[in-house]
């Protein structure tokens, strides 16, 4: 995981910066929806859909590639609001106390030419590596399996577009799906080896444009 980590960071300096080169910084707002897992998910949640924030780091020049680091938190990936816990569980509590999702990945980012979308829509296709952690927290009243901390090599493909108000800021509107390599086929994995998980999220944010 240490060396995904540090792939994903040399990634952003890979391209050299040149005159024409731009950094874009975007906080993101969104959604994450049609979650698919292995890991213990007693709320029945992980499917559902969810809020989540988080934040990308773009270096783009004037011709059609750039790089980027983008991540992507969901809290209550594993609690479902709209399930009722009243049988079984002692006094009707909730059996998570507290859980989330987060992909971390660099991205080699295709887009086309800055001189033809200065002022208008700049469509893009990202993809790339990273490292992806899930985190379950059980109600200690009534600790039905043990809690979770995995994390695991994943990867993410996504596009959107870009589109500038002004020489400085603009909006970003992104569309992605997050998957770890590993894909088992147990319905539930207790054994941290055979757990998978992946989701799709869709984002907006405002970009902050430095030349």
């Amino acid at each position: 995981m240490l060396k995904t980590l540090v792939a994903c960071v040399v990634l952003l300096g890979a391209i050299p910066t040149t005159a024409a080169a731009e950094w874009h910084f975007t906080p993101l707002i969104g959604l994450t929806f049609k979650g698919a897992t292995n890991i213990p998910d007693i709320e029945l949640a992980a499917g559902e859909n969810h809020k989540n924030f988080g934040g990308a780091v773009s270096l783009l020049g004037g011709g059609i590639i750039g790089v980027e680091a983008v991540v992507l938190w969901t809290p209550g990936m594993f609690e479902n609001d709209d399930v009722a816990f009243d049988s079984g569980v002692p006094g009707g509590e909730r059996p998570v106390d507290k859980s989330r999702a987060i992909s971390f990945m660099g991205n080699i980012v295709l887009t086309t030419p800055r001189q033809l979308t200065e002022y208008s829509l700049r469509p893009y296709f990202s993809g790339g590596v990273g490292l992806m952690h899930a985190t379950v927290i059980q109600n200690p009243a009534v600790a039905l399996i043990d809690d979770v901390h995995h994390d695991a090599v994943g990867f993410n493909l996504g596009g959107g577009a870009i589109g500038f108000f002004s020489e400085r800021t603009g909006v970003r509107f992104d569309f992605r799906y997050h998957s770890t390599f590993r894909r088992s086929a147990d319905l539930v994995a207790p054994n941290a080896d055979s757990r998978y998980i992946r989701y799709m999220t869709v984002s907006v944010g405002v970009v902050f444009r430095r030349r």
